[in-house]
């Protein structure tokens, strides 16, 4: 009878790479909220349509080729508070959502809140800036993380007297930063808010990847 021992497992090394790139906002999305609560669901209803029907007219303006303007389904349901150890009915909430995107441009922010603010007496909205390059600079950051896992894993290697082998795992973990947004309320009796220049968006790429090592030939 004999035996045979199984061969060691040859040495690894795992190592981190890292991958950044910057993109410049090249669109805007305007979320405006248009909601109140109502005695009955006709005035909810009515309120509702006569809210939605000025926002649309102060926008026409700022329809273009490029500008795409959607919204969700309106919603009206029953609005109860609890107070005094016991829910109270106060009316029925109306709420709606229209999202406007269109091309980043000069002073884009301001002429829209000056719009609207002629026909809308408060609003609530969020400003957000995207830009259409992210998917690329995803991209182009990927491949900068996996060269930089290679140089450190080739570093790494050589300082132990080895040399890298065979690919075993690589896996990445893509962290694009959110782009740049701003939250207002905005009312017609408050001053126009200062338009701000949206800052450049990071995408940053992070992977992680581990070789075998052998021997120098």
């Amino acid at each position: 009878m004999t035996t045979s021992a199984s061969s060691p497992s040859p040495p690894t090394i795992a190592v981190t790479g890292h991958g950044r790139r910057e993109v410049r906002p090249d669109e805007v999305e305007f979320h405006f909220i248009l909601e109140g609560v109502f005695l009955s669901v006709r005035e909810a209803e009515t309120q509702l349509q006569r809210q939605r029907s000025i926002l649309l007219s102060a926008l026409e303006k700022h329809h273009g080729r490029d500008t795409r303007l959607t919204s969700g389904e309106p919603v009206i349901a029953p609005q109860r508070d609890y107070e005094h150890h016991a829910y109270v009915f106060k009316g029925f909430k109306a709420s709606d959502h229209l999202i406007l995107r269109a091309p980043l441009e000069p002073y884009l922010v301001s002429n829209v809140l000056e719009s609207i603010a002629a026909q809308i007496e408060s609003l609530t909205f969020t400003v957000r800036y995207r830009s259409k390059k992210t998917s690329a600079a995803q991209r182009s950051a990927r491949t900068e993380a996996v060269r930089d896992a290679r140089r450190k894993a080739t570093h790494f290697a050589e300082a132990a007297g080895h040399q890298l082998g065979r690919l075993l795992r690589l896996s990445d973990s893509l962290d694009d930063s959110s782009p740049q947004r701003e939250n207002m309320l905005y009312s017609a009796a408050e001053p126009m808010p200062v338009e701000i220049d949206p800052e450049s968006q990071a995408v940053i790429a992070q992977v992680h990847a581990a070789w075998e090592l052998i021997e120098p030939r």
